[in-house]
């Protein structure tokens, strides 16, 4: 048994107080249902972490009719949506011997699940003592928003039997400093694909045959103080695309007219979508003036420009995931709030690419017009949006596998 010496007195140190009062509610919220025949699956999750583990329950629960699931998630008073009746949400106990070891005796579950980057040490440690089995899921390691990697960490990972790491770069870090926990590697957080956005087939036939065989990108929701260089861009990429289509969504949709008149006024050929409705051969810049249609433009354009990351002034910005739901390529500023762990997400996956400043652009841009460049960007940012299902589906099979008395058959 790995052992390590602050670990040993911040156990110590928690052994001294009583049970809490959120591990005595939580035992009295679920009086006697817990306890039932059918095998119990304990999911102690982080706050942020509830969405996934509410998928992780549902799928547990569609395989196993007759299981019992209680789920903790620290830090929320309220379950995640659509849990289904098999699952007990209850208060989260204080991580402390008494307290867990209340709860275990009231629950006796047969198998921890942990989705949480701030480890229970008191519940490992209470769970591998009474030879309960214990998961841990979704984990990131090491690096800027891993866990880290101290003593004390890999002393408890190594007493978790087995961890589902989000990415092989958290199977490097972590080196062979791990030989207990069996490892499974997942393709990225877990998830639901996200619901592309509509797209009529009809509106989009139409367009692509008024654009013909031409090179399009997209600039999405671009706020006025990006309007100079997403043009800059254009005007160096038609050097090596010359009928190259711009569709250039503003940030304030009710601006199409005033920013119509403006780029005319500097010497391009302009229409506009509620108005000419289809840009003509000679269009060189398509105002998409439209926000219930980018589910339209994303199927069109082979690169979406995601604007508000150069400025960060964007009032609406779009997220990339919906680009990479739609097969398109994604180019990103530095400015990458209020979706941040979805770029980050992307460019750990090579399924982005990123410009420090406005002036970086139309190089990129040029670069990622061919048709062979955006086609591996969206290829890899496909792969990172629907991957995040595949790995709740072989969580939940393998949890299944475990709680029946089998062995899990994926093995890393």
């Amino acid at each position: 048994m790995a052992r390590s010496l602050p670990l040993w007195l911040r156990l110590q140190l928690s052994a001294l107080r009583p049970a809490g009062p959120k591990a005595k509610a939580a035992v009295e919220a679920g009086q006697g249902e817990e306890r039932a025949d059918a095998p119990l699956l304990w999911i102690w999750a982080a706050g942020k972490c509830a969405e996934a583990a509410g998928l992780v329950a549902r799928r547990v629960a569609a395989r196993m009719p007759d299981i019992r699931i209680a789920m903790t998630v620290r830090g929320v008073e309220d379950p995640p949506d659509g849990l289904p009746e098999e699952v007990y949400f209850r208060p989260t106990p204080e991580d402390r011997p008494a307290s867990v070891r209340l709860v275990l005796d009231a629950w006796r579950p047969d198998l921890v699940l942990i989705m949480d980057d701030l480890l229970p040490a008191a519940l490992i440690a209470e769970t591998q003592k009474r030879g309960i089995a214990s998961v841990l899921a979704d984990a990131k390691l090491g690096g800027q928003d891993g866990l880290r990697l101290d003593d004390v960490s890999l002393t408890l990972l190594g007493r978790i039997d087995r961890i589902y790491l989000r990415d092989e770069a958290s199977l490097e870090r972590v080196g062979d400093r791990l030989n207990g926990p069996v490892i499974v590697v997942n393709d990225g957080a877990l998830g639901e694909p996200p619901q592309p956005l509509y797209g009529s087939e009809a509106e989009r036939a139409s367009m692509a045959e008024s654009m013909g065989a031409r090179p399009v990108w997209l600039a999405a929701a671009v706020p006025e103080a990006e309007v100079g260089p997403v043009t800059a861009a254009h005007r160096y990429a038609q050097r090596h695309a010359h009928r190259l289509l711009l569709l250039l969504a503003p940030d304030d949709e009710s601006q199409g007219e005033a920013l119509a008149a403006q780029l005319t006024a500097e010497g391009w050929s302009v229409a506009r979508r509620s108005l000419e409705g289809e840009p003509e051969l000679t269009t060189e810049i398509f105002i998409a003036d439209d926000a219930m249609e980018y589910g339209l433009w994303y199927r069109l354009a082979a690169l979406s420009y995601m604007g508000g990351t150069l400025s960060g002034t964007a009032r609406a910005p779009r997220s990339p995931v919906e680009a990479a739901a739609l097969g398109s390529a994604i180019l990103h500023g530095p400015k990458l709030v209020p979706f941040r762990e979805d770029y980050l997400r992307l460019e750990a996956a090579k399924a982005c690419r990123g410009v420090v400043v406005p002036e970086d652009l139309p190089e990129v841009v040029a670069d990622l017009i061919a048709p062979e460049r955006s086609a591996q960007l969206a290829h890899n940012a496909w792969a990172v949006t629907s991957g995040g299902a595949g790995a709740v589906e072989t969580i939940a099979r393998d949890l299944a596998e475990i709680l029946s008395g089998t062995q899990p058959a994926r093995v890393a």
